[in-house]
């Protein structure tokens, strides 16, 4: 039996009250001696990295290993970096399991990848979990609630120079315990044309809708790759920088 990591942290966009989120526990229990929960109040999906500025984000601890958060994703991981683990940094960051996919575009809306994102950028191994279909039934999740922690499990033991920041999203048919053959590492698809606008002229007001996506991208996408019913898991870098631009000129 391997060793488990001493403190495992983890989080989600959807709040404290999601499906996917006690999940993610249940796997990380198996993981980690301690397991931090650090989640939002509410519902902050699509919230990116934004964080909450000039006003005083309210917290609950609700047992040892425990809290609530009023604010964003990115502001409990800043919250648990900077005051929890302000010692010594937990060994992973787990983010998720987020209540439908995180693929291609959609990522840079995300606050569970960002909520990764700022494990990553702190220099922790840190992995962003997504369940094609899921909602607020438990059974919808039983692709990632059986192949999460081999996922985990195998990402964890990959050789890299720097943190490990990954995006992961589980297919909506279900897939026993998994292999090689049933995850591929994918490109992030860029898929997006134009979105869903809802006008009301009468209230001066809109409402933004689906994402209007292209007929196809490339084979080696997430996008692809969930629709052939496979586990994704892309590769992210945390630097933005255009050096294909830097370097030629």
């Amino acid at each position: 039996m391997k060793k488990k990591l001493q403190n495992v942290l983890i989080t989600n966009d959807d709040g404290h009250n999601a499906v996917g989120l006690q999940i993610l526990k249940e796997i990380a229990e198996e993981l980690a001696e301690k397991v931090f929960v650090i989640s939002p109040k509410y519902n902050q999906s699509a919230k990116s990295k934004s964080i909450t500025i000039r006003k005083e984000i309210n917290f609950e601890q609700l047992s040892d290993l425990v809290w609530v958060i009023d604010g964003t994703p990115t502001d409990c991981v800043i919250f648990a970096i900077n005051y929890l683990f302000k010692e010594k940094k937990p060994d992973l960051i787990l983010s998720g399991i987020n209540a439908g996919s995180n693929i291609g575009d959609e990522v840079s809306y995300s606050g569970t990848v960002a909520a990764a994102w700022e494990g990553a950028v702190r220099g922790i191994n840190s992995f962003a979990f997504s369940q094609c279909g899921g909602d607020n039934f438990s059974q919808s999740y039983e692709t990632s609630r059986t192949n999460g922690l081999q996922i985990i499990n195998h990402l964890i033991n990959l050789d890299s120079s720097i943190p490990k920041f990954y995006n992961v999203n589980f297919p909506y048919e279900f897939l026993s315990k998994t292999d090689t053959k049933n995850f591929h590492f994918t490109h992030l698809a860029s898929q997006k044309k134009a979105d869903e606008l809802i006008i009301n002229m009468e209230e001066k007001s809109f409402t933004i809708g689906r994402m209007l996506n292209h007929s196809q991208s490339t084979l080696s996408s997430d996008l692809e790759t969930i629709k052939q019913n496979k586990i994704s898991i892309s590769p992210l870098l945390l630097n933005l920088t255009n050096e294909n631009f830097l370097n030629n000129n």
